[in-house]
């Protein structure tokens, strides 16, 4: 809190205007006495030029004010004694106002998972969940009090969720949000849709958008919640911005083999194989002439793009070339 009171304190100060020479040196010095005091500074500066347009909203007002009123009570002699004008006494409330925003803002802030292309990453969460994220994925955690908030943003996610019924453990993708307490899925956002596999237990799937009432996805031509239908074994595909899914079984060791670094297709649309296969291509895999809906099969390694682009060319009508930037895959 110490450093965040400073950061603030600065940032504060040099929104009034530059610095004086003691000034200038006492930062600078302030600066150099720890290599995390720069990135403290830079982040309230960000706040600050996120919120300053809201200083005029009635809430900062309310706040500022409140803040004003607290000073003038608790330190009028001590104040009066030093000769602090009001435009100081503003200027420390405002300080106040900032490191409280500072503060809320940096609580809000989420865990950030990522993986690079090719990067295969677990995770053990806070609360004793273990989360395995595919190549190329990006994931948000929030976690505190009574909630654990997760963001799958892209990429493929599995989830051994450690059982907390206090807590439900929700994983958003896009306005889809599925909610579990202790169970085991995976989740990926792939080609506009969301996937999910059930391993064990069992999850909530629930449309929610920004605003308004999250409510249960249905499947596709029936009047009935999609996850009444989703039980340990199936899968659950919806598009990102529709509140209908189908459900099917799954093949359980072929959804997992990424996780050993294998990519397993069976009649796969080229599409879906190529974008998970792009997961591991130091070099973009585009589909060009309609040949995304032609079946894929093979067991190929997560890191040998060749591969797979040689069986791809020899098993179906397509043309391979191989571009400076990219891979494109046409019809012969």
């Amino acid at each position: 809190m110490a450093r965040l009171e400073a950061a603030s304190a600065w940032c504060l100060r040099l929104s009034e205007g530059p610095l004086g020479p003691a000034e200038q040196q006492a930062f600078d010095a302030w600066l150099d006495e720890d290599q995390k005091n720069l990135p403290a500074f830079e982040r309230s500066v960000a706040v600050w030029q996120r919120y300053g347009d809201a200083s005029t909203a009635p809430e900062f007002i309310e706040v500022r004010e409140r803040a004003l009123a607290t000073f003038r009570r608790r330190n009028r002699r001590r104040w009066a004694q030093r000769g602090l004008g009001w435009r100081a006494i503003s200027a420390i409330a405002a300080s106040l106002v900032l490191i409280l925003i500072c503060s809320l803002w940096y609580q809000a802030q989420p865990d950030v998972y990522r993986t690079g292309v090719g990067e295969r990453r677990i995770v053990m969460l806070a609360d004793g969940s273990r989360v395995s994220l595919d190549a190329a994925t990006e994931l948000d955690v929030k976690m505190g009090g009574n909630r654990r908030e997760l963001n799958l943003v892209s990429g493929r996610a599995k989830f051994d969720v450690a059982k907390d019924p206090l807590r439900p453990f929700s994983v958003r993708v896009g306005r889809k949000l599925v909610v579990a307490t202790g169970t085991s899925f995976s989740v990926e956002m792939v080609n506009g849709r969301m996937r999910v596999i059930l391993y064990e237990g069992q999850v909530a799937v629930l449309d929610a958008p920004g605003s308004g009432k999250a409510i249960p996805l249905r499947l596709e031509r029936r009047a009935v919640p999609a996850d009444q239908a989703l039980k340990p074994g199936r899968e659950l595909v919806a598009a990102l911005d529709q509140p209908v899914a189908i459900v099917a079984l799954a093949d359980l060791p072929r959804s997992l083999s990424w996780e050993s670094g294998q990519l397993v297709f069976n009649d796969e649309p080229l599409n879906l194989a190529v974008t998970r296969v792009n997961r591991y291509a130091a070099k973009p895999v585009v589909l060009e002439g309609g040949v995304g809906s032609l079946p894929v099969n093979g067991v190929f390694n997560t890191g040998d793009v060749d591969a797979f682009l040689i069986g791809v060319e020899e098993t179906l009508p397509v043309r391979v070339t191989r571009g400076t930037d990219a891979i494109t895959i046409s019809p012969r």
